[in-house]
This record gives C-alpha cells, sequence and structure tokens, in this order.
C-alpha cells in the first residue's frame, strides 16, 4: 500500500483521491436518484460506475499531488461530502423541473400550442425568446430556404411543443429542447422585424464562411460556431465514418483555439494568464455552453489557474472531477443529454487507458510522437517520428471510443470498426480547420475580402476533411439495435474489465471470461420487443410497415415519404428504425402505389439494405417514383414481381395472400391499383393491409375476418367502407396519419369501426403502434404508454397461387 500525505499533512496509509472527484460523482449519482428508473440506470452503468472505478485504478497506481492545498487524501474522509453532494443534486434536478422554462413548456402545452398568433420577442436566429403571449424560448421553423432575421421580431405562426420519441432509433426532440431551456417549435408564417439586429456569432459566421462552397460553408460553421442546422447529408457521413465529434464543439476546439491563443500569446509574462482564461469565457458565451465545452473550459481554466499560481501542472483526474461539479451545478438536467456522456466518458477513456497503451507499444519499440527509435531502422528518424505519431493518434482514438461503444451503437444503430484509424488523419486536418476558422471569422469583422483570403487556405483542407469523412462511411461498420440499460451495464463492465488487464491487474485469460460471462448473460436475456410483431411507423402522412417473422426474416410495406418537404423521412426514420429493431435485410419489400408519401421513402431503403424481392402493382408509367424503384432494384440486382390477386408470398411462417390488383385488370396506376393483401401467421389470419384502396374496389376483394386493419388511405372518407369493415369485422384498426388539411381520418370512418366493435388508433396519437404476431392480441405505442388487451385470435382460410419467399436474402 503507498503512503501519501494524509489530512493536516500527517503521514498514514492513504490513496491520493482529488476532493473533486468524489463529490462531482455524488453530485451525478444524486441528479440520477431524482430521474426515472430508466435513466438511472443508464446513467449509472454509463458514467457514475465507469468513472469511479476508472479512477480508483489510477490511483492505486501510486498517483501523486501535484497541486499543494487543492487536493486531500483518501476516499474515506469524503464519503460524507459526497453524500451531501447527492443530496444537493437531488435538489438540483427538483428545482429545475420546477423552473421557469419547465413551468413554460407545460403553459405552452396546456394552454398556447396549435392555434395560429402573434409571438413577440427577440431572435438570435434561431431561438426566438418569447416576451409576449407568455415567457419562454421556442425554436424557429421556418419555410424551406428561408432564414428567420436577428433582432425584435414579430411573428405570426403556431407554436407546438417538439415531439417526444416516436419511432424505434427515433429522436426525443422534446426532452433535447427542454434541457436547453427551450419550450417548443414555433412555426413561422410571417415575420415583421421591429428592430433588426445582429449577433457576435452572425458577425463572426459571415468572415468563416465567406468564400466557401455550400458544404465546406456548413463543416466551418458547425466546427467553429457550433451552427449545424445546414450540414444536411455531412452529418450522416461524418456520423458513418466515426467522425461526429469533430462536428461538435468539444474539447478538441477548446484545446485547438487556447494553443493557439497561448502562441500568440507568449510574449506576454504577468497578462496571459488573464488573457487566456478570458478568451476561454468569451469562447463559451460565444457558442453556449453546452456539455462537453463547459467540460473543456472548466478543464483548461483549472490549467491556466494553476500555471499562474505557481502549481505546476493540473491532475487530470481533478480537473475533469471539477468540470463534472461546474456542469452537474449549473445545469443537473443536461446529466442525461447525450453530449454530456460521451464526452466525459471519452475523457474518462482517454485518461484511463493511454498511459498503459502508449508504454506498451515504447516496449514493442514504436516510440511516442517526436521522439525517434534509435538504431539503423529509422534513419534520420522520420519514419520512427511518422509511426508514433499514427501509433498514438490510434491509441487516443480507440480510448476516448471504447468507453462509449455502447451508447454509440444504441443511438446511431452501427459502430465504424474503422474510425480510429480515419481518425488518425481527420483530427490533425481538424486541428488546422478550427483557428483558421475563426481566424477567418475574426478579419470578417474587418474586410470580407481579407476573410476569402484566409478561406484559400480553408477551402482545400475542409474538402480533404470532407473526403475523408466520406470514404470513413464506406468502410465496414458493425450495426446494432437499440441498447438497453443491462447492456450498457454490461458494456461498463468489460471497459472495466480491460482496464484492469491494461494497467495489469487482471490477467488476460481472466479479462477473456468476464467478456465471455457478460456476452452470454446479455445474450440470455429476452429482447425489449421479441419478433414476430408488426410495426406501423409514424411517418407523418404517409404509410410505412414493418412485419418482423422471427429468424432475421423481415417484410417492409411502404416507406412513407414528404411530397412537399425536403425531410427525408426514409432516411431519418425508416432506416433507423430498422436498424433500431435489428433488421439487417429484408425479405420483401412492398410498394402498394407509388404516391409519394407511400414510396418515397423507399429508395434510400433499397440502396442501403440487402433486399430479397421488390413487389409491386401495375407499372405507373406516369409515376416518376415507380421507375426510380424499379430502375433501382434492377441496378442493386433485387428482382421485381408485379402482385396479383390470387397470389400467395411465403415468408418464414407468415403467407401474404394477396387480394389486389385483379388480374390482368389495368387500374392505370393510382390508388385503386395499390398491392392489398392479408398477413397471415401460422395460417391464421392477422392483418389486412389496403393500401389507398377506395371504396368503388373494396366489394371486389375476397376478406376474411382479421384481428387488425390497416385503415386504407389514411382513414380518408372514400375508403374502408361498410362492406369491407363488416367483412374483416377487426378487432383493432391502424390508421397511419399525420397532421393534414385533407381531414384525415374521416369521423364517418373512425365511428363506423368502433360501431363495429373495433378499437381505433392512430399513429398521430401514439407514434410508431407494436402489434405482436404470436399470442393474444396486444399493442403498444411509442408515444404512449398504453397497452391494450384482445381475446385470442381467430383462424381463417388460405389459398391462391404461392410464390416462396422464404429463401429471399
Amino acid at each position: 500500500m503507498t503512503v501519501a500525505r494524509g489530512p493536516g499533512g500527517a503521514r498514514g496509509p492513504y490513496r491520493f483521491v482529488p476532493w473533486s472527484v468524489p463529490v462531482a460523482l455524488g453530485l451525478v449519482a444524486g441528479v440520477a436518484l431524482a430521474a426515472p428508473l430508466e435513466g438511472w440506470t443508464r446513467l449509472a452503468a454509463a458514467l457514475g460506475l465507469l468513472g469511479g472505478a476508472a479512477a480508483s485504478w489510477r490511483w492505486r497506481a501510486g498517483a501523486r499531488p501535484r497541486v499543494g492545498g487543492v487536493f486531500a487524501a483518501g476516499w474515506l474522509p469524503f464519503v460524507p461530502l459526497a453524500l451531501l453532494a447527492g443530496a444537493v443534486g437531488v435538489g438540483r434536478l427538483h428545482a429545475w423541473e420546477h423552473g421557469p422554462s419547465e413551468r413554460a413548456r407545460r403553459a405552452l402545452a396546456l394552454e398556447w400550442a396549435g392555434e395560429e398568433r402573434e409571438w413577440r420577442g427577440r431572435s438570435d436566429g434561431e431561438v426566438l425568446h418569447v416576451e409576449a403571449p407568455l415567457r419562454a424560448r421556442l425554436a424557429l421553423v421556418t419555410p424551406r430556404g428561408a432564414s428567420p432575421p436577428v433582432g425584435e421580431l414579430v411573428v405570426v405562426g403556431t407554436a407546438e411543443p417538439a415531439d417526444v420519441k416516436r419511432n424505434p432509433g427515433g429522436f426525443d426532440a422534446s426532452a433535447h429542447l427542454a434541457r436547453r431551456g427551450v419550450a417548443g417549435r414555433l412555426f413561422v408564417r410571417r415575420v415583421d422585424v421591429v428592430r433588426a439586429g445582429r449577433t457576435a456569432a452572425g458577425r463572426l459566421a459571415a468572415g468563416v464562411s465567406a468564400g466557401l462552397g455550400e458544404r465546406a460553408a456548413a463543416l466551418m460553421l458547425a466546427m467553429t460556431l457550433g451552427r449545424r442546422d445546414d450540414l444536411a447529408d455531412l452529418r450522416d457521413s461524418f456520423g458513418a465514418a466515426g467522425m461526429a465529434h469533430l462536428l461538435a464543439l468539444s474539447g478538441l476546439h477548446v484545446g485547438v483555439l487556447l494553443v493557439a491563443a497561448g502562441r500568440l500569446l507568449r510574449g506576454l509574462r504577468r497578462g496571459r494568464a488573464p488573457l487566456l482564461a478570458a478568451l476561454t469565457v468569451a469562447f463559451v458565451l460565444l457558442v453556449g455552453p453546452s456539455p462537453s465545452v463547459v467540460r473543456a473550459a472548466t478543464m483548461a481554466l483549472a490549467a491556466v489557474a494553476s500555471a499562474a499560481m505557481g502549481g505546476g501542472r493540473v491532475d487530470a483526474w481533478a480537473a475533469l472531477g471539477l468540470a463534472a461539479l461546474v456542469g452537474t451545478l449549473g445545469a443537473p438536467q443536461m446529466v442525461f443529454d447525450l453530449g454530456f456522456q460521451l464526452s466525459y466518458l471519452a475523457v474518462v477513456g482517454m485518461l484511463l487507458f493511454i498511459p498503459p497503451w502508449t508504454s506498451r507499444l515504447a516496449g514493442l519499440g514504436v516510440p511516442p510522437p517526436g521522439r525517434a527509435a534509435p538504431g539503423p531502422a529509422a534513419p534520420g528518424g522520420s519514419p520512427a517520428r511518422l509511426l508514433g505519431w499514427a501509433a498514438t493518434g490510434a491509441v487516443a482514438s480507440t480510448a476516448a471510443q471504447l468507453p462509449t461503444v455502447s451508447l454509440v451503437a444504441g443511438t446511431f444503430q452501427a459502430v465504424p470498426l474503422l474510425s480510429p484509424l480515419v481518425n488518425v488523419v481527420a483530427v490533425p486536418v481538424a486541428a488546422l480547420l478550427v483557428p483558421l476558422g475563426f481566424l477567418a471569422g475574426l478579419v470578417g469583422l474587418v474586410s470580407d475580402q481579407a476573410a476569402r483570403l484566409v478561406n484559400l487556405a480553408v477551402a482545400p483542407l475542409a474538402s480533404v476533411l470532407i473526403g475523408t469523412a466520406e470514404l470513413g462511411a464506406a468502410l465496414p461498420a458493425l450495426g446494432w439495435g437499440e441498447v438497453t440499460p443491462v447492456g450498457h451495464a454490461a458494456w461498463a463492465g468489460f471497459t472495466l474489465a480491460v482496464a484492469a488487464w491494461s494497467w495489469r491487474r487482471l490477467r488476460l485469460r481472466r479479462l477473456l471470461l468476464v467478456a465471455l460471462t457478460l456476452a452470454g448473460l446479455t445474450s440470455l436475456l429476452p429482447p425489449a420487443h421479441a419478433a414476430p410483431d408488426i410495426w406501423f411507423l409514424d411517418v407523418g402522412q404517409g404509410d410505412a410497415t414493418l412485419v418482423r417473422l422471427g429468424g432475421g426474416a423481415a417484410v417492409l410495406v411502404d416507406g412513407g415519404g414528404s411530397p412537399f418537404s425536403d425531410f427525408d423521412v426514409g432516411r431519418r426514420v425508416v432506416i433507423p428504425a430498422l436498424r433500431a429493431l435489428g433488421v439487417t435485410r429484408l425479405a420483401a419489400v412492398i410498394v402498394t402505389h407509388a404516391d409519394a408519401d407511400h414510396a418515397e421513402g423507399l429508395v434510400p431503403v433499397l440502396e442501403k439494405f440487402r433486399v430479397g424481392l421488390l413487389v409491386t402493382g401495375p407499372p405507373d408509367p406516369d409515376a416518376a417514383l415507380d421507375t426510380r424503384l424499379r430502375e433501382l432494384a434492377l441496378a442493386r440486382g433485387v428482382p421485381v414481381h408485379e402482385a396479383r390477386r390470387g397470389e400467395r408470398l411465403l415468408v418464414g411462417a407468415a403467407s401474404l395472400d394477396v387480394v389486389n390488383p385483379a388480374p390482368h385488370q389495368d387500374h392505370g396506376g393510382g390508388n385503386d391499383a395499390s398491392v392489398a393483401f392479408v398477413l397471415r401467421y401460422r395460417g391464421e389470419a392477422r392483418a389486412l393491409f389496403l393500401g389507398d384502396l377506395g371504396v368503388s374496389v373494396e366489394p371486389d376483394l375476397a376478406v376474411p375476418p382479421v384481428d387488425v386493419l390497416k385503415v386504407g388511405h389514411h382513414g380518408s372518407r372514400g375508403s374502408t367502407g361498410p362492406e369491407l369493415v363488416r367483412a374483416a369485422s377487426p378487432r383493432l384498426a391502424v390508421i397511419s396519419v399525420g397532421r393534414n388539411g385533407y381531414g384525415h381520418p374521416a369521423v364517418a370512418v373512425t365511428d363506423r369501426l368502433a360501431a363495429h366493435g373495433a378499437e381505433v388508433i392512430t399513429t398521430l396519437e401514439h407514434g410508431a403502434v407494436r402489434v405482436p404476431l404470436a399470442g393474444p392480441l396486444t399493442w403498444h405505442g411509442t408515444a404512449s404508454p398504453a397497452r391494450r388487451e384482445r381475446r385470442t385470435p381467430r383462424a381463417a382460410r388460405a389459398g391462391g397461387d404461392v410464390i416462396d419467399c422464404s429463401q429471399c436474402s
């Protein structure tokens, strides 16, 4: 046991512990305990357990204090202080939940949402700080191509609470905005400028983007000022390459700027530290106090203060604990933000793994950066120095990403396997771009032409970084579904075992035993949503349904679309949902008809997934989407089958009996040519899918009684007529519908279904709806906790020509 200075300077059997670490862990644990169970388990597994155990291993190695008077010795004296910090954490979260921003959010939802009215306030270009009719912050949503002005405004529009998570793999926009003090979204119809203004960030942004192309400008605005609204496809490329951290302001950006500023001010002696501290605070005020920025700024200020006071180099664990303490006290709700968790876990990983891994590399003859290995194998030292830089970069990237794998996998449904190598190239380029971008912004305050000159150097570097991201996105990635709290805990346990092995506290065979044990335990647990089932996805005013049949077999019926918007439903909603639910291939994709609200989202699905068969209705030469889907299927080697009444498609234990369109009957495309079918599971008729069929065709359909009716044409008055409802006699009727001006669903249709004993639910009200195929008929809405129990399903007849798709891949 090591001996260090104890409290009061006495020597005793203490291990050195920075006071900020146990206090910060106590505060974070208190916040987590005050939150719902799911949030606490995820946080405890992903942050508290890992941080505490990582620190204990670090200090068992015999670390010593480097700054006198700042740290205390031993864990035990800080247990009461950590418990007190936990109580403070409970109180801070409670205070936030009853604070002005949350009161405004509740008032918006209960009193002010849904009606168009005037809203007066001050805009910073993204958020309207409303003064009337209530005091709140609202995110501005403008028509396509429009940018909200800055200054005092009168906005005519409709305010709505932001959406909660509505689909598997979806994004909880409501929680994301609420944690940032934003009550909801304001959909703008007209803006009257009372007094124009221009923020400091706006003036800098003009210089940052001066003379750059659209993609390069969007990249630089994200990397320098945190503006990510215009990234478009760059967001996907950087995420798939494992480079998303370069788009979010983080410790890298703060560190690069401080190093650049420090070198510019190295001639100063007395004023250098105050200037660096002022620049750090100014940067936080400029870009906003996001968790990663607050963490990096606090650690930087601690380092500057320690050096200025003659204390030497500050202990990194102590600075990290201080940052967590400051960040959690200031914004306790951000503890549950993905950015907070990724930021702190990445730093924990670097502090935990880089020292032992670089030591082992040195033992293998790989020198640290800037130091050449001796010997004739490295004449001049240049190859060895290059190897040292590359190896250290890969180690640092792997160390930062290892603790975050379960969070990344569960959030983005994929883990880029080669991202450490990609980041070896990307991080140095980004380190050059960040100061150059700020330099362009600063000189742009004086001269736009001067900013353009700086951006002559920025443009090629931005192209290199974008190209690296696109190349990295094409490299292999491990697909993953949503991760449960148990999964996060298991990964935390594995990471801790790797840490113990890295510090030579655990032998390799025991590490392998831990890994196998954790993998076995998690594999024995039942999945959150076990197949077989039907998922009626929430794609707004459109249709998209996933049928999972077990054994990896799945069928996608339609893919939604946004005819009057540039929002990519297939890429943003359908594909994340498929990945979150563990779907890696589709036995069949059925496009009921080629309207955009049904077929547009299938284009990215066909591009990204292995598909065994594309099932369509009759060709529709007037529909561009029909032609595009057929050409894309041909290019991807996917066979196309035109469905006709009487056919049967076999997929595993299910069959899809086609009831429309009729053989040799040309509807000329359109709604009445929709592919309609009965889904049978183990011989029992479970669901009827109608596409957008109208009442004129419905009497011709041979429809058996079913448990679930996918209501035709979003509940339109011209569909789901009395004869069909009587024949199908569904127990559950699901309507896929969004906010619309068409009157969907029609009251006559919902009343008719209810009168025949059907329970009517909509995706607008409940989000994505899951209906299990095995056992009693139940349903669950993603956006609501309601569950409904129904009777055991009835058996129904089968028949028709058979198309076996069991081997489709």
